[in-house]
């Protein structure tokens, strides 16, 4: 199995009509770690005044981050089993800056975590998760 390219998790990533709405770019990519970088917009908001982004956004985010981080050592993703986030500080209107890293990788179950950030670099929000890597799958598969 060849390494996934930056261009191929993006297409895979961009399959899924979620994902493609959340406009997730990829920035990097290395065999255990994946970085993302997304715009926010408006129907992220969760404040009257729209200065706050809602935590299901950031979430999915973290979410998507850590379960991409998975391609280099399964070869695609897994469906989440479980995902613990903790919110650290209001995410504001910007650019969003998520990392996803492979914390362990395993037949039946792996773990990655995610780290998001506003554009000014400040954590704001982290998340572990476990994975079924029993049912991954491959990039490109429907």
């Amino acid at each position: 199995m060849s390494a996934p390219t930056a261009a191929d998790v993006q297409a895979a990533i961009d399959a899924g009509p979620f994902n493609r709405w959340l406009g997730v770019t990829v920035t990097n990519l290395t065999p255990t770690a994946i970085t993302l970088e997304a715009e926010t917009r408006s129907e992220w908001t969760n404040s009257a005044d729209g200065t706050v982004i809602h935590g299901g956004i950031i979430s999915a985010l973290l979410d998507v981050a850590a379960c991409f981080s998975l391609v280099g050592s399964l070869g695609g993703t897994a469906p989440t089993i479980d995902l613990s986030t903790h919110f650290l500080r209001a995410v504001t209107p910007g650019k969003i800056i998520v990392i996803g890293r492979l914390v362990k990788p395993g037949r039946a179950i792996a773990v990655a975590e995610a780290e998001l950030a506003n554009e000014g670099g400040k954590t704001a929000a982290l998340a572990r998760g476990t994975f079924a890597a029993s049912a991954t799958s491959p990039l490109g598969a429907s």
